[in-house]
Protein backbone atom coordinates (compact mmCIF):
# COMPACT_ATOMS: atom_id res chain seq x y z
CA UNK A 1 0.00 0.00 0.00
CA UNK A 2 1.51 3.50 -0.39
CA UNK A 3 0.34 6.30 1.14
CA UNK A 4 0.67 10.01 -0.77
CA UNK A 5 2.37 12.62 2.28
CA UNK A 6 2.62 16.33 1.24
CA UNK A 7 5.27 19.19 1.76
CA UNK A 8 5.00 22.12 0.80
CA UNK A 9 8.34 24.47 -0.51
CA UNK A 10 6.68 27.49 0.63
CA UNK A 11 5.99 27.08 4.15
CA UNK A 12 8.83 25.19 5.79
CA UNK A 13 9.18 21.19 6.25
CA UNK A 14 6.45 19.15 7.57
CA UNK A 15 6.96 16.61 10.20
CA UNK A 16 5.13 13.01 9.53
CA UNK A 17 5.54 10.22 12.00
CA UNK A 18 5.09 6.99 10.10
CA UNK A 19 5.83 3.16 11.05
CA UNK A 20 7.22 0.56 9.25
CA UNK A 21 6.54 -3.36 9.38
CA UNK A 22 10.05 -4.44 9.62
CA UNK A 23 10.77 -6.94 6.89
CA UNK A 24 7.97 -5.83 4.80
CA UNK A 25 8.47 -3.99 1.88
CA UNK A 26 7.32 -0.11 2.93
CA UNK A 27 6.17 2.69 0.46
CA UNK A 28 4.96 5.93 0.26
CA UNK A 29 4.53 8.70 -2.61
CA UNK A 30 5.81 12.31 -1.32
CA UNK A 31 3.99 15.18 -2.98
CA UNK A 32 5.80 18.44 -3.00
CA UNK A 33 3.49 21.85 -3.29
CA UNK A 34 4.13 25.52 -3.78
CA UNK A 35 2.44 27.84 -1.78
CA UNK A 36 -0.54 28.48 -4.13
CA UNK A 37 -0.87 24.50 -3.64
CA UNK A 38 -0.02 23.60 -7.37
CA UNK A 39 3.02 21.15 -7.68
CA UNK A 40 6.37 21.46 -7.62
CA UNK A 41 8.25 21.12 -11.30
CA UNK A 42 11.44 19.17 -10.17
CA UNK A 43 12.61 19.16 -13.21
CA UNK A 44 16.25 20.24 -12.60
CA UNK A 45 16.33 18.65 -8.85
CA UNK A 46 17.23 15.52 -6.84
CA UNK A 47 15.44 14.00 -4.10
CA UNK A 48 16.78 12.38 -1.12
CA UNK A 49 15.18 10.56 1.49
CA UNK A 50 17.66 10.03 4.51
CA UNK A 51 16.85 7.82 7.74
CA UNK A 52 18.76 7.40 10.60
CA UNK A 53 18.88 5.33 13.87
CA UNK A 54 22.33 4.97 15.23
CA UNK A 55 24.70 3.23 13.54
CA UNK A 56 21.88 2.64 11.11
CA UNK A 57 21.73 4.90 7.84
CA UNK A 58 18.90 4.17 5.13
CA UNK A 59 19.48 6.92 2.05
CA UNK A 60 17.74 6.70 -1.28
CA UNK A 61 18.24 9.38 -3.99
CA UNK A 62 16.54 9.98 -7.36
CA UNK A 63 20.22 10.66 -8.20
CA UNK A 64 21.38 7.11 -8.52
CA UNK A 65 18.01 5.86 -8.72
CA UNK A 66 16.60 4.58 -5.53
CA UNK A 67 13.69 6.72 -5.16
CA UNK A 68 11.70 7.12 -8.53
CA UNK A 69 10.55 10.24 -9.88
CA UNK A 70 8.72 8.99 -12.69
CA UNK A 71 6.82 12.59 -14.24
CA UNK A 72 8.99 15.65 -12.26
CA UNK A 73 6.42 17.93 -13.44
CA UNK A 74 3.74 16.72 -10.83
CA UNK A 75 6.12 17.11 -7.87
CA UNK A 76 5.60 13.35 -6.71
CA UNK A 77 8.53 11.16 -5.90
CA UNK A 78 8.42 7.52 -4.40
CA UNK A 79 10.56 5.78 -1.96
CA UNK A 80 10.53 2.22 -1.52
CA UNK A 81 12.61 0.22 1.20
CA UNK A 82 12.80 -3.46 0.70
CA UNK A 83 12.34 -5.92 3.47
CA UNK A 84 16.45 -6.13 3.98
CA UNK A 85 16.34 -2.47 5.02
CA UNK A 86 13.04 -2.35 6.88
CA UNK A 87 14.34 -4.44 9.12
CA UNK A 88 17.34 -2.94 10.26
CA UNK A 89 14.95 -0.29 12.24
CA UNK A 90 14.80 -1.51 15.34
CA UNK A 91 11.10 -2.55 17.09
CA UNK A 92 9.26 0.37 18.63
CA UNK A 93 12.18 2.75 17.96
CA UNK A 94 12.11 6.16 16.04
CA UNK A 95 14.44 6.27 13.07
CA UNK A 96 14.89 9.89 12.40
CA UNK A 97 14.07 11.29 8.64
CA UNK A 98 14.71 13.89 6.59
CA UNK A 99 13.25 14.39 2.64
CA UNK A 100 15.73 17.29 0.36
CA UNK A 101 15.04 18.75 -2.88
CA UNK A 102 18.63 19.28 -4.05
CA UNK A 103 20.76 20.85 -6.88
CA UNK A 104 24.18 21.51 -7.07
CA UNK A 105 25.03 22.89 -3.49
CA UNK A 106 21.41 24.25 -3.13
CA UNK A 107 19.38 21.64 -0.45
CA UNK A 108 16.30 22.31 1.22
CA UNK A 109 14.59 19.92 3.61
CA UNK A 110 10.75 19.85 2.54
CA UNK A 111 9.94 16.77 4.74
CA UNK A 112 11.00 15.26 8.28
CA UNK A 113 10.02 12.86 10.81
CA UNK A 114 10.00 9.67 12.97
CA UNK A 115 9.87 6.11 10.98
CA UNK A 116 8.86 3.52 13.72
CA UNK A 117 9.94 -0.09 13.41
CA UNK A 118 6.66 -2.23 14.17
CA UNK A 119 6.59 -6.15 14.28
CA UNK A 120 9.42 -8.23 13.29
CA UNK A 121 9.17 -11.37 15.17
CA UNK A 122 9.08 -13.90 12.55
CA UNK A 123 12.26 -14.69 10.82
CA UNK A 124 11.42 -14.07 7.06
Amino acid sequence: MTNTLVGSMASGPAYYRDAAVRGNTFQRQYQLKAADGSPVDLTDFNVRWRGVYGDVVLQKTTENGSMVMATPTNGTVELTLIPAETRLIPAEENMKYELEVYAGTSQETVLWGDLVGKGGATLD
